[in-house]
């Protein structure tokens, strides 16, 4: 059984994953490929010349015409990128096809030794991948609660808080294309307790 995990940034998706791995189940993160992907020369190049140098980190590799040595800053990446759909539209189409592949692969690979196989895919939906689970797993908080975890988890203003969330499927949208959805806006204990009331219910 393949089981898609999905929820908006600053849900607590992550937390669900890491309740799951210490149960034995096996989590694929797409969110971990992504950030091999972003380090591939070709992907680089891309995103370079789509949203120019200052996507750049400050580095004296960078000043180099060399893309095997040059980084991006994800930081800087997002703050260019979230404000417009357009924008985030072409770099979903540079990153996504990589990011799917690997994904396939490392399911594939998982699927010879494991019944039950999670993968977190934050953009689940927006990337029409609900074809390629049994199960697909939401987890959403109060907007004021996911604001508060990303401006704290990654330093980011409220109104870049507020852009990335907005650059993502509505969660009302997601709750009608979701299996199970379990609300996460309180505390470690509680989210345990309901990730265990979904494994039960897995039979």
């Amino acid at each position: 059984m393949i089981i898609g995990l999905t929820g908006g940034i600053g849900t607590g998706k992550s937390t669900v994953a890491e309740i799951l791995r210490k149960k034995g189940i096996p989590v694929v993160d797409t969110d971990i490929i992504s950030r091999e992907v972003i380090l591939y020369p070709e992907v680089i190049e891309k995103v370079v010349e789509n949203f120019g140098n200052e996507v750049l980190e400050n580095t004296s590799a960078n000043e180099s015409g060399n893309f095997g040595k040059k980084k991006i800053s994800r930081n800087k990446l997002g703050q260019i990128v979230f404000k417009d759909e357009k924008k985030v539209s072409i770099l979903n189409s540079i990153m996504h096809p990589l990011i799917i592949k690997i994904m396939k692969e490392r399911m594939e690979s998982l699927k010879k030794t494991y019944k039950i196989i999670v993968v977190d895919v934050p953009l689940l939906f927006e990337i029409n991948l609900e074809k390629e689970f049994d199960i697909i797993l939401l987890i959403y908080s109060d907007k004021n609660t996911q604001v508060s975890r990303i401006m704290q988890r990654d330093k980011r203003t409220k109104k870049e808080a507020l852009n990335i969330i907005n650059s993502q499927m509505d969660i009302d949208e997601k709750k009608k294309k979701s299996d199970y959805i379990i609300k996460n806006s309180g505390n470690l204990e509680e989210l345990n307790s309901e990730v265990e009331k979904f494994l039960e219910n897995l039979g």
